[in-house]
């Protein structure tokens, strides 16, 4: 219920009603409606909700999903694995910069570049196999989306 969440921002900001039609700049009727839950804010109002606090998440205001702010939101990341260009050759392993989709905040050192470190279990593994007196013949790669692919030496 959204009028739920904007009655949060209103305590949050420490506003009455009346102050923060105000500063959204709106009529303070159409506060009152949309707070005793009579209406449903129009696009015009979120607007001018969002951009008297930016750091309001649309998503929390819209469906109430995620934090209310925008900066407790943690963007997800896969684990950084090494890459390597060709599976056989022993530990050569390429940098990799953090990529980020478009509108989602970088973390703080998202301007580092990441060294993939070659200490993996899996890059581990495939060198006590090269040790061994066995040789790797072809290697499997299963995916989320039931798909795979095989690496032929």
């Amino acid at each position: 219920m959204m009028h739920k969440r904007i009655k949060r921002i209103i305590i949050e900001a420490g506003l009455k009603s009346s102050s923060f039609a105000d500063k959204i700049g709106v009529a303070r009727g159409t506060i009152t409606h949309i707070l005793r839950g009579r209406n449903d804010p129009s696009n015009a109002t979120i607007d001018k909700i969002l951009k008297a606090f930016p750091n309001i998440s649309l998503s929390w205001l819209i469906k109430g999903e995620e934090p209310m702010y925008i900066s407790e939101i943690k963007i997800k990341q896969p684990p950084v694995e090494p890459v390597q260009t060709n599976i056989f050759e022993k530990n050569k392993v390429v940098e990799t910069p953090v990529q980020l989709p478009k509108g989602e905040y970088p973390p703080e050192n998202a301007g580092n570049t990441l060294k993939n470190k070659s200490n993996s279990p899996v890059i581990q593994s495939i060198n006590q196999m090269e040790n061994s007196s066995k040789k790797i013949v072809r290697i499997s790669v299963y995916f989320q989306d039931k798909t795979y692919e095989d690496f032929y030496s």
